[in-house]
């Protein structure tokens, strides 16, 4: 049995230090409700504002920037208090889940005609950084997720997520080692764990967190031990696929990724405060499905973010001219998780292919001003939804019909089987949804189900009754006011209304003697009496109720309607997903026509051959500020040649050829036309890059000790089916270290990894590499030295390495002043004499030599040897010496 909690544990810290029973009736129903939620930010509705009080009104007054003051007393001491205009919560919830923050909505559940002491109130819902479903708190173009992690045993994670506006469930497990990346990759807004992670760890954890990029700062939550249950877990995604077993998920052997799955759809359907009926999907996320881009390949390729963390300008911000959110949702997760398995890609290239043909800007054009059906579709089976939003869900279906007639009307007819024949089929929507909404909505119904005005007239004949009396109010009145008038001489009477008296005859003074018998006095004025007849109280009890009774009504009705709308929360589910996919395809054929994009092919065999690249970002940029073209360049590796040295000027293009590739890479992989004359690529498993210099003081690393980190990452994880990208590797140290380092990273690269392999350097010394290594290269960046020693930059790549860095030329684009320029000049011209000078020079490939033998390696008679003096001996001593080293040797 239950037993009711202390009173001073139900009194969160700022309260008096009281019983419960010492408050007043409204405080004693506030604090039980804030004891369930001790850690969250309590908005109790009271009237037009939701009402923070004690400690939740000093930190929402620091947070949100409000008003903290104080009103009446509980308990002996003044109600600290802050509030939030109902009408504007979305705004300060935007804030606080922003900063991390959650929220519980306690709203009036009770009647207040009848209520004795305070109205009953309720928390309705949660709102906290991974569970958003309101469109005012969440970004149209990216996910709210919500993660949970459990450790097991030997630090095994099990991982399960999802977005709760998507219904996707994401199973996968992990080695602690891992976890980081798994972060970086999911971009969680919210992660829950047992509470049983060692200070260690979750400090590390945290760390992890803060360099999440995500749509809001990542929360921390911290859920009961027993939530994590394996069992439970299974059970219960069982339950939301409606299956007896995960056999065909192939999720059956993840016991740590079950016990999250279980805290996972615990907490959500906590804060949503019911079952996620919507959530009829399962994935098990296998590494080897995704070419891997680690965390510091989203970064150095600004995939996503620019180096500064800005949105734009990036890959993703180029390719994103999506009519949709769900569609701009889902090109992100394209470009993020780049499939192995090239027949997904040849099916979306072919798609596209034939949306190029025959332009996709009327696909576009009707794509436009289409609903966002997949989060809507969510808020339907949370019973969420909006009446505006069902409102424009009806003309989403008649737009999503013209869609499917129009991608099965596209020559060649698409094969049923292809990617383009089943987005034909999937488009078609559900014709009964679009029925029911039609009738039961007005065309455009009010915002809100609590301000009436939603239902159509025709679909409750009750309803319709009651709208006809208040239609019918002044009729009547009128009607009313000229019969009395009629009957009793009175020739000023008038019948009237107000809030505080309701309905009224009025009569002067002067007018009294003549009224009737059946006149009830309601009040007295200075000039005139107000009186009420049986007929216009019977009026008044019917016209006043009838508003009232209809706004209930309407909400009666809606609620049935969410009811009727709950089975076809799947068919709008697979509509959402075609709707999304067709506005992804759409823009992707967009773009490669606006920006002269070609095809890639597939090629079974090791190869990355590109003619003519460009940097798709960099062209752009170029083309928008008119800074002339972007000068294309070949790349070829292959089996034979699998390292490219590249050398020559800083600014000179190394890091954009560099980049370039991999961008066209990652496009052709995600099915996409690339910005290539050409393209062909080999299997691809990874994309690694080691790319500028910074330090990491949050982590205590230096620039030179997070350069060879992140190099022996890519050293452990790169295979000869990745590409990786190293950029003036060994800078970070002095010369001959980074030298020495950049020479022996490039040989293992080489001959152990064999990974195709860019590397930039400015170590001229490395362009002696491939004399010794048949599968390098050499290639550089051209420049040319005007007059007056002007540099021009050709961002050219040729063959063979570079002859000069013109680091000094560089220095004077840069301003330097001329004066150190003339010294490094000068300075320059000194060392390179004495280099010439130098006729020996290190072999920086060669073997390293074997290391020098000890004393204990070495033969006794040579041991024997090193300890005698010749010059302390005497002829004699010197003659017996040699023959007791003689016997050492043995006999013969």
């Amino acid at each position: 049995m239950a037993t009711t909690p202390p009173a001073d544990a139900l009194a969160p810290s700022g309260t008096p230090p009281a019983p419960l029973e010492a408050h007043t009736p409204m405080m004693q129903q506030y604090l039980r409700i804030k004891a369930e939620y001790p850690h969250t930010l309590v908005f109790y509705r009271m009237g037009d504002f939701y009402e923070l009080f004690y400690d939740d009104a000093h930190k929402a007054a620091r947070l949100l920037d409000i008003t903290l003051t104080t009103r009446g007393q509980s308990a002996g001491a003044p109600v600290v208090m802050a509030g939030v205009p109902v009408h504007s919560v979305e705004t300060y919830l935007a804030r606080l889940i922003r900063l991390g923050e959650s929220v519980a909505i306690c709203e009036q559940v009770g009647d207040v005609a009848t209520a004795k002491g305070p109205v009953e109130r309720q928390v309705v819902r949660i709102v906290t950084p991974g569970t958003l479903t309101d469109g005012e708190l969440l970004a149209d173009k990216a996910d709210a997720v919500l993660l949970a992690l459990h450790v097991g045993a030997r630090r095994r994670c099990g991982l399960a997520w999802l977005a709760v506006t998507e219904g996707t469930v994401h199973l996968a497990e992990c080695d602690w080692a891992a976890l980081r990346g798994w972060l970086q990759r999911i971009g969680p807004s919210e992660v829950l764990h047992g509470g049983d992670l060692a200070p260690v760890a979750e400090a590390e954890l945290r760390g992890w967190l803060e360099q999440v990029a995500a749509p809001v700062r990542p929360a921390l939550t911290v859920r009961p031990a027993w939530a994590f249950d394996a069992t439970l877990g299974q059970r219960k995604l069982c339950d939301q696929l409606q299956a007896a077993t995960l056999a065909g998920w192939g999720a059956q052997d993840l016991p740590e990724a079950h016990a999250a799955a279980s805290a996972l759809l615990d907490y959500a359907e906590h804060t949503q405060g019911q079952r996620l009926g919507h959530v009829r999907a399962l994935r098990v996320v296998r590494p080897q499905e995704w070419i891997e881009l680690p965390a510091t390949t989203r970064r150095n390729l600004e995939l996503t973010q620019t180096l500064r963390g800005e949105p734009a300008p990036t890959l993703l911000s180029l390719l994103d001219t999506c009519a949709t959110g769900m569609g701009s949702r889902l090109l992100r997760r394209w470009l993020l998780e780049p499939p192995r398995d090239r027949a997904i890609a040849r099916e979306r290239l072919a798609a596209i292919g034939v949306l190029r043909e025959h332009g996709p800007e009327a696909l576009r054009r009707m794509l436009r001003g289409v609903s966002d059906v997949e989060r809507l579709a969510a808020r339907i089976a949370l019973r969420q939804a909006r009446p505006r939003e069902l409102a424009g869900l009806v003309q989403t279906l008649q737009r999503a019909h013209t869609l499917a007639e129009a991608v099965a009307a596209l020559p060649p007819a698409p094969a049923p089987d292809g990617l383009l024949g089943r987005l034909a089929t999937d488009l078609r929507p559900p014709t009964a949804v679009a029925e029911l909404l039609s009738r039961a909505l007005l065309p455009e119904p009010a915002a809100l189900i609590r301000d009436g005005g939603v239902i159509a007239p025709g679909y409750d004949a009750e309803l319709d009754e009651l709208r006809a009396i208040q239609a019918n109010a002044d009729a009547f009145l009128l009607e009313l006011e000229a019969r009395e008038r009629a009957r009793t001489g009175i020739a000023n009477l008038r019948v009237q209304y107000n809030k505080v008296h309701g309905f009224y005859i009025e009569v002067t003074q002067g007018q009294l003697d003549k009224v009737p018998d059946d006149y009830r006095r309601r009040q007295t004025l200075k000039n005139a009496e107000r009186f009420i007849t049986p007929e216009l109280k019977a009026f008044e009890d019917k016209a006043l109720s009838a508003q009232e009774r209809a706004l209930a009504r309407e909400k009666w009705l809606y609620e049935r309607l969410l009811d009727e709308l709950q089975p076809h929360v799947p068919a709008l589910a697979t509509l959402a997903k075609a709707l999304a996919t067709l506005d992804v395809l759409a823009a992707l054929a967009e773009r490669s026509l606006t920006l002269q994009w070609n095809a890639p092919t597939f090629v079974p065999e090791p190869r990355i051959e590109i003619r003519q690249g460009r940097h798709p970002v960099v062209e752009a940029r170029l083309q928008e500020t008119g800074a002339g073209p972007f000068i294309p360049n070949d790349t070829v590796l292959d089996a034979r040649t699998r390292m490219q040295i590249i050398t020559g000027p800083n600014m000179g293009g190394k890091s954009t050829y560099m980049r370039q590739v991999a961008l066209i890479v990652l496009l052709a992989s995600i099915g996409s036309y690339v910005p290539a004359q050409s393209c062909r690529l080999g299997p691809i498993d990874a994309i690694h890059t080691r790319i500028g210099a910074a330090d990491d003081l949050a982590n205590a690393q230096s620039t030179f000790m997070l350069e060879m980190t992140e190099a022996a990452q890519i050293l452990h994880q790169a295979t000869e089916h990745s590409l990786v990208l190293m950029d003036e590797i060994g800078r970070g140290t002095s010369t001959f270290d980074g030298l020495a380092l950049a020479g022996a990273i490039a040989t293992h690269l080489h001959d152990k990894v064999r990974a195709f392999t860019l590397f930039a350097t400015h170590y001229f010394e490395l362009t002696q590499f491939p004399a010794q290594h048949p599968g390098a290269v050499n290639v550089h960046v051209s420049a040319v030295e005007g007059k007056g020693r002007y540099i021009v930059f050709l961002h050219q790549i040729e063959p063979g390495p570079a002859s000069r860095s013109y680091g000094v030329q560089v220095a004077r684009l840069a301003g330097v002043p001329a004066a150190v320029v003339h010294q490094a000049r000068h300075t320059l011209a000194q060392l390179e004499a004495e280099s010439l000078r130098a006729q020996q020079q290190i072999d920086l490939f060669a073997a390293a030599p074997e290391p020098e033998p000890t004393a204990a390696d070495k033969h006794p008679v040579l041991q024997r040897l090193a300890e005698l003096d010749p010059d302390a001996m005497s002829p004699r001593e010197a003659l017996e010496a040699l023959y007791r080293l003689r016997g050492l040797l043995g006999p013969g």
